[in-house]
C-alpha cells in the first residue's frame, strides 16, 4: 500500500496529503543487499545442480527473499496532512499510525538531527518500539509528544504488547521520533506549521515554526534538554 493510499483510507481525520518523506535505506545498506545476494549465489556456483534451471534456481530465490526483505524495511513514512500526521511502515501487509494535530503537544514539535545517536540519548534501545520510528540509516527526523499508539493505531496488532512503550514524557503522554528521510527536518516542522495553522491550530504551528533543528548528542543528560517533554535522566 502507498503512503497516499494509506492516509487517504483516514481522510476524515487528517484531510488530504500535503507532503510525503520516506526514510529510506541509503545506496550503502542496499549494497551490502546486494554483496550478499552474490556471495551466496557464488557459493551456490560451486556445486551447481545437473541442469541450468536447477544452477539458477538458488539465485533467483535468494534475490527475491533479499528484495522482499528491502521492500520491507524501505517502508517507513511520515505523512503531512492538513489536519495531521501519518506515521510508520506502508510496507504489504502493515499500517501506519495517523494522529491529528489536535492530539499533538504544542510545544513539543522539534526538528532532529544526529539520529544515530536517538537511541543512547533517550535509552529506548533494545526491542523496536512503536512509537520510536527509526532504523540503523536514520540520520533526521522529527519528535513530538502525542496519543497513545493505541489511540494512533487503527489495526490490531500482535505484537502490540511487546513494541508498545510506556507514557515516557513529563505529563503521562508518549514519545514519538519519526524519521524524514533526505529531507531536512526543519522543512517538514515547518510544512507541519502551516497545516496546523490553516486548520486552526495556532499555539502547534507557532511553536513548531519556531524550533531550530537540533543536533542529539547521544548523552542521556541532554535529552530533556533537546526534545520536549522527555524527563529528566536520574
Amino acid at each position: 500500500m502507498s503512503a497516499r493510499r494509506a492516509a487517504r483510507r483516514h481522510r476524515d481525520e487528517v484531510g488530504e496529503v500535503l507532503a510525503v518523506h520516506a526514510d529510506r535505506p541509503g545506496p550503502l545498506v542496499v549494497g551490502l543487499f546486494v554483496l550478499v545476494w552474490l556471495v551466496f549465489s557464488g557459493l551456490t556456483l560451486i556445486n551447481p545442480g545437473e541442469s541450468a534451471v536447477l544452477a539458477v534456481a538458488p539465485a533467483v530465490a535468494f534475490a527475491i527473499i533479499f528484495g522482499l526483505i528491502l521492500l520491507f524495511i524501505s517502508g517507513e513514512r511520515l505523512v503531512v496532512c492538513e489536519r495531521g500526521i501519518v506515521v510508520g511502515s506502508c510496507a504489504p501487509g502493515l499500517r501506519p499510525y495517523v494522529i491529528p494535530s489536535d492530539q499533538i503537544i504544542p510545544g513539543s514539535v522539534v526538528p532532529v538531527t544526529g539520529a544515530r545517536r536517538y537511541a543512547a540519548e533517550t535509552g529506548t534501545g533494545g526491542f523496536p518500539q512503536s512509537t520510536v520510528r527509526r532504523s540503523a540509516w536514520t540520520r533526521r527526523g522529527i519528535h513530538f509528544v502525542g496519543p497513545s499508539p493505541k489511540q494512533a493505531r487503527r489495526h490490531r496488532a500482535v505484537l502490540a504488547p511487546l513494541q508498545d512503550p510506556p507514557p515516557r514524557s513529563i505529563d503521562g503522554r508518549w514519545v514519538w521520533f519519526a524519521g524524514t528521510g533526505s529531507t531536512p527536518p526543519e522543512q517538514v516542522t515547518a510544512q507541519i506549521a502551516r497545516a496546523a495553522e490553516a486548520s486552526g491550530q495556532r499555539e502547534l504551528a507557532r511553536a513548531a515554526a519556531a524550533e531550530p533543528a537540533r543536533e542529539l548528542t547521544g548523552n542521556r543528560g541532554d535529552a530533556a534538554r533537546q526534545l520536549p517533554g522527555f524527563p529528566q535522566a536520574r
